[in-house]
């Protein structure tokens, strides 16, 4: 969810992107906010578990 809105639900994956760590892209892993792109800053920055 971004700003209350749901962005992405119940999505398959097609392949790894090109920010994968490993070919592996069902697993758990990092989560990558920002790639080469430039500065950005952040705030009020909540993370919820997937269940």
């Amino acid at each position: 969810m971004v700003n209350d809105e749901t962005v992405i639900c119940d999505q398959e994956i097609p392949g790894i992107t090109g920010g994968a760590l490993d070919s592996d892209e069902g697993a758990p892993g990092a989560l990558l906010l920002q790639g080469d792109h430039g500065a950005v800053e952040f705030r009020n920055l909540l993370l919820t578990p997937a269940r």
